[in-house]
């Protein structure tokens, strides 16, 4: 038996947490000078392999245990359409959000009078 909360298992949290730290990094690092420019580069290839390692090899086993009883959800198609469009509209924010607010020059202004 494996310990579930809200019925996500600890293979997702730790791939959500492997991810954020490699996003948040790789914009921490995009302001960087030099040979720790690349490093958010190879933050995401990291999260990357990562990811595929912990897909390929799973923790259970390859033949499931029989199960009797099977508790269906009916709603679990429409959980995963809603949940790809949030997801897919927080990425395009967050590009959007990059491309408009954080990459828009600030020019200085000239002082118009001279007294301090």
């Amino acid at each position: 038996m494996m310990a579930l909360v809200f019925g996500i298992g600890v293979g997702l949290f730790v791939l959500s947490i492997i991810w954020g730290l490699s996003l948040l990094l790789c914009i921490i690092l995009s302001r960087a000078k030099g040979a720790a420019k690349s490093g958010g580069i190879a933050m995401i290839v990291v999260a990357s392999l990562i990811t595929v390692i912990l897909i390929i090899y799973p923790k259970e086993g390859l033949q499931p245990e029989p199960v009797d009883n099977r508790i269906t959800d009916g709603m679990f198609w429409t959980r995963v359409v809603i949940l790809s469009m949030l997801s897919v509209f927080a990425l395009l924010s967050l590009v959007f959000m990059f491309i408009f607010h954080w990459t828009e020059p600030i020019y200085a202004k000239h002082i118009k009078t001279k007294r301090f």
